[in-house]
């Protein structure tokens, strides 16, 4: 056999009676396996090619036609009925590189929504990665239906992707009565297209089911990115004033940090100097990202 002649990240290059016979002996043997592929000059495909072989998800951008089976297969499972669930989505910032999936014959990092595009080069590099996800009202359990490769995405094409994952819910036994993410601007535009407000003008913080208009899914956001922004906030203007128009200003926390780095103590409040020097670690974050970019 010519070594050269396979390629050993790509199954098909393999003869299937070569396949079946690795495949066969690393199931019952893992040392006789070892052995023989080293008394054979190494012939034999590498022990992670064999593990590549034995996946069966899809872990593409878009969503996981495996997850909703898997869905379906429960709501069947439970007498038909429906399960009660909470949406979740939120980015990541992942590095801007393009890396060859040796078992798709292509590159991969590109903006990637899931679905099939003849010429990828001409799209730009992804430097965020969008992740939906569903949380069980009545059991423990938590699953991931997708994610989406981005590079910025407005808010309308956000409240199109979470409509089109809420009806495919829907569509298997899933009804979500929430949807929570953080606080930036295109998530609240995103609110305004699905049809809720989050104006203090207007404020609706539901929005009629795509596929129910019965059911209202309830808004929440999350609560840690919210209270960031409300000390970036306070830090930043120095001063707010409450509902009875008291002041709560920023220098009363300096002061508060000041008196624990001179005592030795820690309020309860948990608070350190890292808070207080927030700007210093935004600037790190920056930095950081253009350093992965």
């Amino acid at each position: 056999m010519n070594k050269g002649s396979h390629n050993p990240s790509r199954p098909n290059t393999y003869p299937p009676e070569l396949r079946a016979f690795a495949l066969t002996l690393q199931f019952h043997s893992a040392r006789a396996y070892d052995y023989v592929r080293k008394v054979f000059g190494n012939c034999l495909p590498h022990p992670q090619t064999l593990s590549s072989w034995y996946r069966c998800i899809d872990g593409n951008a878009g969503f996981h036609s495996e997850v909703f089976s898997a869905l379906k297969a429960k709501v069947e499972s439970g007498n038909g009925e429906r399960l009660l669930c909470a949406f979740m989505m939120d980015e990541i910032a992942i590095r801007k590189q393009l890396d060859f999936d040796s078992g798709a014959d292509r590159f991969i990092g590109h903006v990637d929504m899931g679905v099939d595009v003849e010429d990828r080069a001409g799209l730009p590099v992804a430097n965020e990665a969008l992740f939906f996800m569903i949380v069980s009202l009545t059991d423990s359990w938590k699953v991931p239906v997708g994610y989406f490769l981005i590079a910025g995405l407005q808010g309308s094409e956000r409240a199109n992707l979470v409509r089109l994952c809420l009806e495919k819910l829907y569509a298997v036994g899933v009804d979500i009565l929430s949807v929570t993410f953080d606080g930036c601007s295109a998530n609240v535009n995103m609110a305004n297209c699905l049809g809720a407000s989050l104006s203090m003008e207007n404020l609706k913080t539901s929005f009629p089911h795509p596929s129910n208009p019965g059911l209202d899914v309830h808004i929440f956001l999350d609560v840690c990115h919210m209270l960031k922004l409300l000390r970036n906030t306070l830090a930043e203007k120095s001063t707010l004033l409450d509902v009875d128009g008291n002041e709560v200003r920023w220098e009363y926390l300096k002061q508060l940090q000041t008196l624990q780095c001179a005592e030795g103590l820690r309020a309860a409040s948990k608070l350190t100097e890292r808070h207080i020097q927030w700007q210093r670690q935004k600037m790190k974050v920056r930095l950081a990202a253009q350093t992965l970019s």
